[in-house]
């Protein structure tokens, strides 16, 4: 039997890991914790259970940057094998740092029940970013989630080619134990987003506007740009400068671009003296670009031996981002 469920789309923000320092501090009941609600009316409180925050602490006692929220799925239909079939708007999830890496965790009736964590292509097993080359020849790795819970851990990796998408679940072996496609439908994008387009890519070529297919949004939180995103706006997908493009437009406007395959030739000559000049030695495995309101980011993949670097710069060379992993030790920096 199937399951409908319908949610609001907004979770509630209620905390950080200063909140979890001295629990005390926010009311006189040992078998719960009331915080303050961020985005929500004044007045306005969650209720986080001592069982989930002791849990948590316990299994993840260095977190930083953590952040609760009250679990709020979105409007779908669930088979009882998925693990979040359970999960209702009395359940919590949260968002932290650990071990210098991205993570989120899932709370069913207390119980810790799922985490996953955010890494690079780059860290995939090597058995496994073989099977997804042999079995998907021509498909680019858009996301990947290192995912544990009480009986497996598995690699989510999510790929797309042209209109088609495929989101994999591998284990470290690199045995396929689930996959699911999605293909985009072609769409017919509003004149604003057409002339908003055309000015910025003008000398785009291939262009196919397609309704956006929007992540299952158990997997986006709403720090993550494309957490409003749904099937009623469009991505972009389309050649400019020998690089093959996707841009993304919410609600008929333009949020972001990135690429889906780019041509290094096309790295700024500030990139790549920053390249010569830090990386001796290092070949270059793959470029991308990202471009958002903020700024324009060129995604960097180096490599030397079994040495590995992950490299963010801005267009005059700056690093923003730096993830390495040298001799088997791992390093990770910001700006």
């Amino acid at each position: 039997m199937m399951k409908t469920i319908s949610f609001l789309l907004v979770a509630i923000l209620i905390g950080t890991s200063k909140n979890f320092a001295n629990p005390a501090s926010h009311d006189n009941d040992q078998s719960s914790t009331i915080i303050q609600s961020l985005q929500t009316p004044p007045g306005d409180t969650i209720i986080v259970p001592v069982a989930i925050r002791n849990s948590f602490m316990t299994m993840y006692p260095n977190a930083s940057r953590v952040v609760w929220y009250r679990y709020t799925p979105f409007e779908t239909t669930l088979e009882p094998g998925v693990w979040y079939y359970t999960m209702d708007t009395s359940d919590y999830y949260v968002s932290f740092n650990w071990d210098d890496a991205d993570y989120i965790a899932w709370y069913d009736n207390g119980s810790w029940i799922r985490s996953t964590q955010r890494i690079d292509n780059t860290e995939l097993p090597d058995v496994v970013s073989r099977v997804i080359s042999s079995e998907y020849p021509g498909y680019v790795i858009t996301d990947v989630d290192f995912e544990r819970d009480n009986k497996q851990n598995l690699y989510e990796v999510k790929l797309v080619k042209g209109n088609q998408k495929w989101n994999l679940h591998l284990t470290p072996a690199g045995a396929i134990v689930k996959k699911k496609s999605s293909t985009l439908n072609t769409a017919t994008a509003g004149t604003d987003m057409m002339t908003d387009f055309q000015t910025r890519y003008p000398n785009a070529s291939g262009v196919t506007w397609y309704s956006y297919y929007p992540d299952e949004r158990v997997e986006v939180l709403p720090s993550d740009w494309d957490y409003n995103m749904d099937a009623s706006d469009y991505e972009v997908r389309f050649t400019a400068d020998g690089s093959d493009y996707v841009a993304y437009y919410d609600n008929g406007k333009w949020i972001r671009s990135e690429t889906l395959t780019y041509s290094q030739k096309n790295l700024p000559s500030t990139v790549n003296q920053a390249i010569t000049r830090d990386f001796a030695g290092y070949s270059i495995k793959d470029v991308d670009r990202e471009d958002n309101i903020n700024q324009v980011l060129y995604e960097v993949e180096l490599q030397k031996g079994t040495d590995k670097c992950k490299i963010h710069y801005t267009a005059d060379g700056s690093v923003v981002k730096k993830k390495c992993k040298v001799d088997g030790v791992k390093t990770k920096s910001k700006s």
